[in-house]
């Protein structure tokens, strides 16, 4: 059984044949994704077009050093307590807009249990929506 996918190339739709594995780490196929992000990503057809961008990408890209931007950043009122604040702010893929809590991994999984369990200041119906989605999958 296929399963659809958005191109980022051309923004069209398409079936995909493959056994492909889901931003959630599970695969596309016998799952539940509907809690899961939109994944784009190119089709066969535009393949090989996305690579030749990325290749001309990588051999103009520049480093960016962000640890200034991080040092600099005014933190929160409130932050959550779980020691995110002493990882590396290199190895930080993302922020929680709530808190400032720094991602060092993530997943849906991972954003649930933040604002369950660890965000002290999201609106009441978004720690009830992310509690809800943990016990759809059995998660603590």
């Amino acid at each position: 059984m296929s399963h659809r996918h958005h191109c980022d190339v051309t923004g069209h739709d398409f079936e995909c044949g493959g056994n492909c594995e889901c931003i959630c780490g599970l695969p596309m196929e016998g799952n539940d994704h509907s809690d899961c992000p939109v994944e784009l990503r190119a089709c066969p057809e535009h393949k090989d077009e996305t690579e030749q961008q990325m290749t001309a990408v990588e051999s103009t890209a520049v480093e960016i050093d962000f640890t200034s931007l991080c040092q600099s950043r005014e933190q929160p009122r409130l932050h959550c307590q779980c020691g995110c604040t002493d990882a590396d702010p290199g190895t930080v893929v993302g922020w929680c807009l709530w808190c400032g809590h720094g991602y060092v991994e993530y997943s849906p999984e991972i954003e649930d249990r933040h604002f369950a369990h660890d965000c002290p200041e999201p609106p009441e119906e978004l720690k009830q929506a992310a509690a809800a989605r943990l016990a759809k999958r059995g998660a603590k």
